[in-house]
């Protein structure tokens, strides 16, 4: 204990007065001023036990130096004090704010205290910035906290928080920076986008997903982006009936968004194939007919789409291999009266997937599932020239 340290002990059981009280303030002023924090903040605490404090502006306003000069303090004797930065920092403001509630706005407290919220406020900014260009981006996460205590209602602080928070890896942290600013603002398409990224990268379940793109689809309904990752997480879940009433809905409004009736051509082939192996091929037909037509819309406007020319393909083949796997059932008798008629019927499906499929290997050339599936058609269709292509370019390659 240092011998000043000694004597403040030694007036506090001698004389516990007001005015002594008084004394400890402008003891622990003139600790600020030679840097001696640790014993300005002993001493300016030693004078709140007195409850006059509480209501002396100077005392609150020269806690609030001193804790503001902790704050900022590279001391690591000081860390123990401020191990929550944005509390430690909310405790400050807290100093400030008092000072300008016990005066009024033309005081040199009150003017002192408004200035030093804002250097607060500017610091943490400041600082956040240098450190988020500095790839330091859990330290930009603390000083963009020290920026929130100082001006609560500052959303910049929190954006910028969250976006130092998401590039550390820290997700949750990251969701709730950008979250906290609903208390304030409306969250931008910006945000929500931030925090659909953060879901991702923790992979969130899928259920908790499609409440955030809910939530960003009431602020933002004719936002088509969410609608169509709405339509996805829906049909990941296999809500597909819910999935295919909101294309339907959106479509009747945006009917030349091309990229959702892509959405609903793969949702119909789902439930085209679904619907068959369920036993129930009056729907699986329909399905059929559903997705073509969209599938058809869509190529006809991106002719060389790889996906959707091949994910067409494979539906219509679908429909050739039912027809062969009836043929493949039956008996020599069976197949002698009709089994050639009916494997027409196959081959006329194989025709129609045939030239989506050859569509899909111009645009990539290299993917071996496509390869295949033309090996196939050109075996079954018997279409010799074709095959031979094919086996030298696979050779060559």
């Amino acid at each position: 204990m240092t011998i000043l340290r000694l004597f403040i002990t030694i007036l506090i059981f001698t004389f516990n007065k007001t005015g002594f009280s008084q004394d400890l303030v402008t003891i622990a002023n003139t600790l600020l001023n030679d840097k001696n924090y640790l014993e300005a903040k002993s001493t300016i605490e030693d004078a709140f036990k007195s409850p006059d404090m509480q209501e002396n502006a100077r005392a609150w306003y020269t806690k609030g130096r001193i804790y503001h000069e902790i704050l900022k303090s590279d001391n690591p004797q000081l860390n123990t004090f401020k191990k929550d930065t944005k509390d430690f920092a909310s405790e400050v403001v807290l100093c400030y704010n008092k000072t300008k509630i016990l005066t009024d706005p033309g005081n040199n407290l009150y003017i002192l205290a408004s200035n030093q919220l804002e250097i607060l406020w500017a610091d943490g900014i400041n600082q956040g910035y240098k450190d988020y260009q500095s790839q330091k981006f859990s330290a930009a996460a603390k000083s963009f906290e020290i920026a929130q205590a100082a001006k609560p209602r500052d959303t910049t602080a929190y954006l910028y928080a969250g976006y130092s928070a998401q590039n550390a890896q820290n997700y949750n942290q990251a969701i709730a920076y950008y979250t906290a600013m609903k208390k304030f603002t409306r969250l931008s398409k910006n945000v929500y986008n931030s925090i659909f990224l953060c879901k991702q990268a923790m992979n969130a379940p899928l259920e908790e997903r499609l409440d955030l793109i809910e939530e960003a689809i009431f602020e933002y309904p004719n936002h088509l982006p969410y609608i169509a990752e709405e339509v996805r997480a829906l049909i990941k879940l296999n809500k597909l009936e819910e999935a295919e009433s909101r294309l339907n809905t959106v479509l009747q409004r945006y009917a030349d968004n091309y990229e959702l009736r892509l959405r609903r051509a793969d949702l119909f082939d789902r439930i085209f194939k679904e619907s068959y192996i369920n036993g129930l091929p009056e729907k699986s037909e329909r399905y059929f007919d559903m997705a073509s037509e969209d599938y058809e819309i869509y190529l006809n406007k991106y002719p060389k789409d790889f996906t959707a020319n091949y994910n067409y393909a494979v539906m219509i083949n679908e429909q050739a291999n039912k027809v062969y796997d009836r043929v493949n059932l039956m008996s020599k008798e069976e197949y002698m009266l009709n089994g050639s008629d009916l494997e027409e019927v196959g081959h006329n499906w194989t025709r129609k997937a045939l030239p989506y499929m050859e569509q899909a290997e111009k645009i990539n050339p290299e993917d071996k599932n496509v390869r295949i599936a033309l090996r196939f058609f050109y075996e079954r269709l018997k279409m010799e020239e074709k095959l031979t292509q094919l086996k030298e370019k696979e050779n060559g390659n």
